[in-house]
């Protein structure tokens, strides 16, 4: 199904991952208070973009484990999103690996997420 804007012009295929992707973190946030778990939060700046994306797909992976049944689906989205997100991006140089950035337990590290999200989407807009 093809998303079209409130004026109807086709949204880009990056603006339309962007926005899904923060839908899904909505849903998502939903289970915050139930995700008791460290993970890796990246603090780059829009030059590292990719490896910003990479980090928080790795660490997604290591939620599965950690969450509800019910927020299973919703889970693989968002990877399968930002995995299609990376393949548009271009990588960065001179960022750091996602173990230099300091761990933060879920709730920062989803809204660190989707600030780093609104962020990309406020740049194509």
């Amino acid at each position: 199904m093809l998303m079209t804007a409130a004026y109807g012009a086709p949204l880009s295929k990056e603006e339309s991952l962007l926005k899904t992707l923060i839908k899904d973190l909505e849903f998502l946030g939903k289970s915050k208070d139930k995700i008791h778990f460290d993970l890796y939060t990246p603090n780059e700046k829009q030059e590292c973009s990719w490896q910003t994306l990479q980090c928080y797909l790795t660490e997604m992976s290591t939620l599965e484990n950690e969450i509800e049944d019910e927020d299973f689906h919703t889970l693989q989205n968002i990877k399968k999103n930002l995995q299609s997100l990376m393949d548009l991006t271009t990588p960065g140089t001179g960022c750091k690996i996602c173990e230099a950035n300091d761990k933060k337990l879920f709730p920062a590290f989803h809204q660190e997420l989707s600030n780093f999200l609104k962020s990309m989407l406020k740049q194509i807009s």
